[in-house]
């Protein structure tokens, strides 16, 4: 939980929002537009939050579940029941949950009981428009009935699990695009007055765009896995000099942090080396992103039977016991590092592009000590 200003005097705001990116800029927002925010990227602290800093109004980022359902509505829900008088506004890229909020004719809709809707990406004066309306409103009326969702009449698993695919991608997609368009407008606003700030707000919106290259990029990887139509150029290569370059394109920083152990002998493979390159960027990358600065980060390269096996260990958050199983799952990010931008879909690709060249990618070992994942591919004959 960051409080993103501390002005006391200031309308307090509660916005609920995983992507730090996101939360910064439209914390910076409400900051210049006279509020206090106070930003939390995990759902299930938003009771906790509500109590300890009695915000005038919440603003409602969606989770998308595990069945395509956004958590918004049961979030929204829970916040109307405890706090009948405080307004709630949905903040989603979610088109469908949009129309159905503004047409405010389903039982969920009139359970959850939002008094506005943002839309991502979204127009600055019309957000803090829509957040002033939401605080001087009057207090929305009493809560309907509990109800039960997903309804067991409507579509099967199966129709879920495409819609929770594409309700994920679409969501993953304009969340950077949100920033995009709020940096811009900020920058466009600041570049005669102030324009150090201007340029910040620029260089932060180029970042965000590279950020979008890179999950078109996966989602294009994941339909084309997804529909065999990824091909891949196999040749026999040294797998210990992939690795080796590998830590080479990750081992920025002053003091070396990676640490490669490995026989002096070749470990030939057939694969596609650019495919094989992706899988240990993301696994190295992982690693450095979910350690701390400066925590040693080890890999080794053994033969065991007809495999080549690569270990990366790190010194990181760990994964908990009962996420370990959905780790590898599109989109899937676990508790401890959904507020550290990233798109779900690395080690999903990576496992996948794996089997495709006959080996194997998984998480051997977790704790709080930290990760240890491997990946096996087989020896060249």
């Amino acid at each position: 939980m960051a409080i993103q200003s501390i002005d006391l005097a200031a309308t307090p705001v509660l916005l609920v929002e995983d992507d730090v990116v996101l939360s910064k800029l439209v914390a910076t927002l409400l900051a210049d537009a006279g509020y206090r925010s106070v930003t939390i990227a995990n759902h299930d602290q938003i009771a906790g939050a509500i109590d300890r800093f009695d915000p005038r109004c919440v603003i409602l980022d969606g989770e998308v579940g595990r069945t395509g359902r956004s958590r918004s509505w049961q979030d929204a829900a829970a916040i109307r029941r405890a706090h009948p008088t405080l307004p709630v506004l949905m903040f989603t890229a979610d088109a469908d949950a949009l129309a159905e909020e503004r047409a405010g004719i389903s039982a969920r809709s009139r359970e959850a009981g939002f008094v506005g809707v943002v839309s991502k990406p979204f127009v600055v004066e019309e957000f803090l428009a829509t957040l002033k309306g939401a605080v001087q409103a009057p207090p929305p009326a009493s809560s309907d009935a509990i109800v039960v969702f997903p309804d067991p009449s409507g579509p099967s698993a199966a129709e879920w699990a495409r819609i929770d695919f594409f309700t994920a991608a679409v969501h993953e997609l304009k969340t950077p695009l949100a920033t995009i368009s709020g940096q811009m407008q900020l920058a466009r606003k600041l570049m005669l007055k102030d324009p150090v700030r201007g340029r910040a707000a620029m260089e932060l919106a180029f970042g965000q765009i590279e950020r979008m290259t890179r999950l078109i990029a996966g989602v294009q990887d994941y339909l084309r896995l997804k529909t065999n139509g990824l091909s891949l150029e196999v040749v026999t290569f040294d797998l210990r000099d992939a690795v080796t370059q590998a830590i080479g394109r990750h081992e920025y920083e002053e003091t070396a942090r990676f640490r490669f152990d490995h026989s002096d002998d070749w470990t030939h493979v057939r694969a596609d080396p650019e495919r094989i390159a992706q899988i240990l960027d993301n696994l190295l990358n992982n690693a450095v992103k979910y350690s701390a600065p400066g925590t040693p980060i080890e890999v080794a390269l053994t033969t065991v039977g007809r495999e080549a096996q690569v270990r990366v260990r790190d010194h990181g958050v760990g994964v908990p016991a009962d996420e370990c199983d959905r780790l590898f799952a599109p989109y899937y990010r676990t508790s401890r590092t959904r507020a550290i931008p990233g798109s779900g879909l690395g080690l999903h690709v990576s496992r996948r592009l794996t089997e495709r060249h006959g080996g194997r990618l998984w998480l051997d070992n977790s704790s709080d000590a930290g990760s240890v994942f491997a990946l096996a591919l087989p020896l060249a004959d």
